[in-house]
């Protein structure tokens, strides 16, 4: 408060009076500090304030001469950048002549791109004694004109590789052509979803994709990716159908037609199912990963993108480039798929006509070395995710059992041609050889004698406790979605016979088995390691009882001296166990093929789908695995 001098009465006339009065007055006031105004930076501060929290009414109320669309115009430009959040900090306030100005620097948070800091400048005049902001769209950006937006363009770094053992490259860049649909173009679903299959798309693959088509009819939606030598060959029939659209693109794929089926899966033009569940950074342009391990490790593969962030004037033309966001780069993902292994599986399953699924394990360590799944057309991967009745390769866990019960390869047995369990009558599968022995009885497959022998000597729980202490029964943790095999505790006699045969309710896919087979090789139980780092990448392994594995190698190789799987073409040094799994209904009933076994450090897996007789069926497939293996440099 400004006090004047003490008031005392004197003669003097008014005029002078009121001029001494405003004289001290405003000496006093000078000398109590100045105006009581708020300079510019008071308006600056409060600006910025106002624009970090999108309070376009408190900011047009600092601004000289707002235009009406002055809150569209800041909420457009945050929102052409995809701003989640915004801070500003200013500069000191330069002032002359009643105008002054602020350096401002704006440190923005783009949704999936990270921060990004931008520079501008906030111009201040004075009106009736009140500093305020002289506006315009260069104050939001010095290159933003009128009639002028943002562009934000997405820079995605090249996707990391796949890598296999010893850091090979399980993909690669090729000419590839995605077939897709579009929606507004289908005539006839039915006649399409006939036409694509029939070219080897998978039924699923087309479903999803007219099912997607339908919802978004302007949408690519994309089938399934060929090789641009296999688009020329279908071109004549593919490319006059009513609704097929075609995208020619150099499209990374895996190294062999096997892994780009199952395993390693494809990448391609991202859908709207998968731009809804990805979301940001990801946009309509977007490549991802569609199937196996691309589409699994999508986020891993892909890193995180950049951006370059311009301006673009009214006739949409770029007028600056204003920042830039580096990309970083996704990591390799890193597995133990040997690609020579990999190779030689897919080589020996070349000629099979039907159904197929392989699996090949290095003993000594639970790595996965090969998968095959074929047709690659199915877009199920039977080889991991399959669940299969093992048939008489499960008498190896059946032996195990009785092993525990203190039988031995010697053990007394007897081949009838049938036998009665709880009033249910078994038969054999492959012949009633005579036998005499327990190794007799395996190397011959014979049902009677390993039911016979599991319903005098085992409990319920022996055969589910000693496939559990094998993996099966556990959902395995390697990286990529897999069956771990189920086999419940029998409820009845005869519930445990059609157990001890790989029968009833015993289900595994091909990769249990292979392990069942490492295990035996190695004398070792170890979980499939197949991506590092995953859980079961750090599993310790169990031992198995020496009597058991000495027991099994014993019995294994009588089955390819003279048992099931003689004169086949197994190399020496191969063990094996045969399987012929009944499935469905009929007389007779159809049957899988099985073939499992080990030489040297690898284990296999083999099974056929409605292939008859494990040993003349997978027999000359493994042959020709091990040959091939045994031929590579």
């Amino acid at each position: 408060m400004c006090l004047g001098p003490p008031a005392r009465r004197t003669k003097t006339s008014p005029v002078l009076s009121l001029v001494v009065v405003a004289i001290v007055c405003a000496s006093m006031l000078a000398g109590c500090g100045g105006s009581s105004l708020p300079g510019p930076q008071a308006t600056v501060r409060a600006f910025l304030k106002g624009w970090a929290a999108q309070d376009w009414r408190a900011m047009s109320r600092l601004v000289a001469r707002p235009p009406g669309d002055f809150a569209a115009l800041n909420a457009a430009a945050l929102s052409d950048l995809g701003a989640t959040r915004a801070s500003y900090v200013a500069g000191p306030v330069s002032e002359s002549a009643g105008m002054a100005d602020a350096k401002v620097t704006a440190e923005l948070g783009l949704a999936g791109l990270g921060p990004v800091v931008l520079h501008t400048r906030v111009r201040l005049v004075q009106r009736s004694g009140h500093w305020l902001v002289d506006w315009s769209p260069s104050t939001i950006d010095p290159a933003l004109g009128a009639g002028g937006h943002f562009a934000v363009t997405t820079l995605w770094p090249a996707r990391a590789p796949i890598l296999g053992a010893g850091g090979a490259r399980l993909t690669t860049q090729a000419p590839m052509v995605i077939v897709g649909v579009e929606g507004i173009y289908v005539t006839s679903r039915t006649a399409l979803t006939d036409a694509l299959t029939s070219d080897g798309a998978p039924r699923l693959a087309v479903s999803q994709a007219l099912a997607a088509a339908k919802l978004h009819p302007k949408w690519f939606e994309p089938v399934f990716t060929i090789s641009k030598a296999r688009y020329l060959a279908l071109k004549p029939t593919l490319y006059p159908l009513p609704g097929t659209v075609f995208e020619a693109i150099s499209e990374r794929a895996a190294i062999t037609p096997g892994l780009q089926a199952h395993l390693v899966g494809t990448v391609g033009p991202i859908t709207a199912d998968e731009l809804k569940e990805l979301g940001a950074p990801y946009g309509p342009s977007s490549v991802v990963g569609q199937t196996g391990l691309e589409q699994v490790y999508e986020r891993q593969l892909a890193g995180s993108p950049g951006a370059e962030i311009s301006v673009v004037g009214a006739d949409g033309s770029t007028e600056a480039a204003v920042a830039r966001i580096p990309p970083k780069p996704g990591r390799p993902l890193e597995t133990s798929i040997d690609p020579l292994v990999e190779k030689a599986a897919e080589a020996a399953l070349a000629k099979e006509t039907k159904s197929v699924a392989f699996v090949a394990v290095r003993a000594s360590t639970g790595q996965v070395l090969a998968v095959v799944s074929d047709p690659g057309s199915d877009a199920f991967d039977q080889a991991l995710d399959g669940a299969f009745p093992p048939g008489s390769t499960f008498k190896t866990i059946t032996s195990t059992a009785l092993i525990d019960q203190g039988l031995s390869p010697s053990s007394a047995a007897s081949c009838p041609a049938t036998i009665t369990i709880d009033g249910e009558v078994f038969h054999n599968a492959e012949g009633d050889a005579p036998v005499s022995d327990l190794t007799q009885a395996f190397a011959e497959s014979c049902n009677t004698a390993f039911i016979g022998l599991a319903t005098t000597h085992l409990g319920t729980n022996s055969l589910p406790g000693a496939a559990l202490f094998y993996g099966l029964g556990t959902t395995p943790a390697m990286g990529i979605a897999a069956f771990g095999g189920s086999v419940p505790t029998p409820t009845s006699q005869s519930d445990l016979a059609a157990t001890a045969i790989g029968q009833g309710q015993v289900l595994v896919s091909p990769l249990d088995m292979a392990m069942v087979a490492a295990a035996i090789d190695a004398g070792t139980v170890r979980e499939p390691r197949l991506v590092a780092g995953a859980p079961d990448d750090r599993s310790p392994g169990r031992a198995l009882p020496k009597a058991v594995v000495a027991d099994l190698h014993e019995m294994m190789a009588e089955v390819v001296a003279s048992g099931t799987a003689a004169h086949v073409g197994l190399p020496a040094g191969t063990y094996a166990k045969t399987g012929t799994a009944e499935f469905a209904t009929g007389n007779p009933p159809q049957t899988d093929a099985w073939l499992i076994g080990f030489n040297g450090d690898i284990a296999f897996a083999v099974v056929v789908v409605a292939g008859g007789y494990g040993g003349p069926t997978d027999g000359p497939i493994a042959a020709r695995f091990l040959d091939a293996l045994g031929d590579a440099p």
